[in-house]
């Protein structure tokens, strides 16, 4: 989840900061307190994925920074549209992942049938901020490639990229609200939270690792290579209409060599009684698998459901 808070005055993290320094220098009475090493941060960093109605929507930069940090999509939706006059703002895919230095990761959502894939990569994180590199495609077509975006920790900053027909178009239809396909420019917000390496969460090894047949963890040498399974296609978590409900549930299962998951397990939920709904959903994803030295291979993947609405960043 992304941690959100509003935006601290320039003034207030100027002495936030100073004092930290005074602190380190003086408050231990030792001589040798430093800094942390820059290699010793990592990053918390949420990407929300939006697709806009380009046509309709006023002009702007291609990389923007945004005066708040919004709690919610809907918060999110209301601030673009207000402040950059963006039409049409539909959230498609959040993901909030913890890197180190120099550690890449990639995310592939399937929409429409088709994978939409996003690349970051934080090439210098230090104590104050982060410069990544990023990349998003939808259908093997390249919709955002930026380099050397620098964002301040706990700033969000707004990416705009092409179009694409990974959108979606909402309409009435004959048994109430239906979607088609459609075509949509890409928006993408990314918020990082820099901590130490020790204290970050929703690591890459978190959401998939390499396993054997029985779920046991395989330990990977340096020069073994593991890319983690891609998700092809999901399916809804429905519940019966009126039922009110909130929160997310969190489950992690095996994806075997041939896309399909097993042995679900139920790692966070609500309410004990939405966990079979959603081990349901979740046993009917289907994914190119993971590759361990460029054959597939058994590997964990955890998935959360978000219930209800607003849904949390």
């Amino acid at each position: 989840m992304r941690i959100l808070m509003k935006r601290r005055p320039i003034e207030r993290t100027i002495f936030a900061c100073l004092g930290m320094t005074l602190c380190l220098a003086f408050g231990s009475g030792t001589a040798d307190a430093q800094l942390l090493k820059q290699s010793d941060y990592g990053v918390g960093v949420t990407i929300a994925i939006y697709q806009y109605d380009d046509t309709s929507s006023k002009p702007f930069t291609q990389v923007n920074k945004l005066r708040v940090t919004a709690t919610t999509p809907e918060e999110e939706i209301e601030h673009i549209a207000r402040t950059f006059g963006v039409e049409g703002l539909k959230i498609r895919h959040i993901r909030t992942i913890g890197l180190r230095e120099g550690e890449s990761f990639t995310d592939t959502q399937p929409m429409n049938d088709k994978p939409f894939v996003f690349t970051i990569l934080p090439r210098i994180i230090t104590k104050g901020d982060v410069t990544f590199d990023f990349t998003a495609g939808y259908d093997e077509k390249v919709l955002l490639e930026l380099k050397s975006v620098s964002v301040n920790s706990y700033e969000t900053v707004m990416l705009r990229g092409s179009q694409g027909a990974f959108g979606v178009r909402e309409f009435q239809g004959p048994d109430g609200a239906e979607t088609a396909p459609d075509k949509r420019a890409l928006l993408v917000t990314i918020t990082p939270t820099v901590t130490t390496t020790r204290s970050l969460q929703n690591r890459a090894s978190d959401i998939s690792r390499p396993t054997d047949a029985y779920g046991s963890r395989v330990e990977l040498g340096e020069s073994d290579i593991f890319v983690m399974p891609a998700l092809i296609s999901r399916a809804p978590l429905n519940f019966s209409p009126g039922a009110r409900v909130k929160g997310s549930i969190t489950l992690e299962g095996i994806v075997t060599p041939d896309g399909r998951i097993t042995n679900v397990r139920v790692l966070d939920t609500p309410d004990s009684a939405l966990n079979p709904k959603a081990i349901e959903a979740f046993r009917q994803f289907r994914f190119t698998p993971a590759k361990l030295n460029g054959r597939p291979t058994y590997s964990t993947f955890r998935e959360t459901f978000q219930l209800g609405k607003p849904s949390p960043l």
